[in-house]
């Protein structure tokens, strides 16, 4: 989870944008960023709590991390209190007896740092499951093969014949069970030794190797339950898994307004549409506290003969 998260983390934080490039002008100090992000059927998350650095100093996680913070999560009427995490400034855990998250239930996240409240509340999305996955040929459309799930085989859906996808040959179907206002999806290569498909993507993307590895796509909302991977995203050979998220309504502002996005893209485009700040949906700071519900696809990428 924390990888695509990466990918949508606040641009605020990053060194070489200024807070006034998000947000208008602010005083040193003044501004509070929080980051979390709920899971449908997993604990609650740990969080973090940050301020925005002056412009010209450059970002540290511990320089701004805040460490003398009250933060509370309300599911009704139980309430978790979060701890500090001693070693790492900016983060706080979930007490130990911390429940799974629930579907469409509602979460509200309170922030205290001397006197200074920052708010926010996400409504989990239903639980999301692919129905299945099928490789359609390129020409005609047609089903070639229906890839083994996890819910089937579990990790042998690496050993499954059916999932071995060699490159650019057909196209990649994912059909959903509908359950949430809009989707995000994410490719992240598994094996350590895989072998770089196209030398030159990196010079015409200008990426690094490791950037490579996750690769996500933009938000989007598909209305008729289907999402098809390109191929042109699929960097790596070998062990690949998709993870589809279906995500609440701060989760698809946020991303599709990130000034990240807009540069970045993904792989379908200007996802932020060309607006000039991300929405943020908390009061009394910025950041992002959302939710989503998962379910993943895996299967191997062989090389073009």
């Amino acid at each position: 989870m924390r990888y695509i998260f990466i990918v949508l983390c606040l641009t605020a934080c990053a060194a070489e944008r200024q807070p006034g490039d998000l947000f208008g002008s602010v005083e040193e100090g003044s501004e509070l960023v929080v980051d979390g992000i709920l899971i449908v059927d997993q604990t609650l998350p740990e969080l973090f709590v940050r301020r925005i650095l002056p412009p010209g100093q450059t970002y540290s996680r511990d320089a701004a991390g805040v460490s003398d913070a009250q933060v509370l999560v309300f599911q009704g009427d139980q309430i978790f209190e979060y701890a500090p995490d001693p070693v790492a400034p900016g983060r706080y855990l979930p007490p130990l007896e911390a429940p799974l998250v629930q579907t469409t239930t509602e979460y509200r996240l309170e922030v205290d740092v001397e006197g200074k409240k920052v708010r926010a509340r996400t409504t989990t999305p239903e639980r999301m499951q692919v129905r299945r996955v099928v490789l359609l040929d390129e020409d005609t459309q047609e089903i070639m093969r229906t890839l083994k799930s996890f819910a089937e085989v579990g990790d042998e859906v690496y050993a499954a014949p059916e999932n071995q996808l060699t490159h650019l040959e057909g196209i990649i179907e994912i059909h959903l069970e509908k359950a949430g206002e809009a989707y995000q999806a994410a490719l992240f290569t598994l094996d350590e030794d895989a072998q770089l498909l196209d030398e030159d993507f990196i010079e015409i993307y200008d990426r690094d190797r490791e950037d490579l590895r996750a690769n996500q796509s933009p938000p989007f909302a598909a209305s008729d339950g289907i999402v098809r991977w390109p191929w042109f995203a699929v960097v790596y050979t070998g062990r690949s898994l998709i993870k589809v998220y279906a995500v609440d309504h701060n989760w698809f502002e946020y991303a599709r307004a990130s000034p990240d996005q807009q540069e970045q893209g993904g792989f379908g485009g200007l996802a932020g549409e060309n607006f000039e700040r991300p929405f943020f949906q908390v009061e009394g700071g910025i950041g992002l506290f959302g939710s989503a519900s998962v379910d993943s696809v895996g299967f191997v990428v062989l090389p073009r003969p």
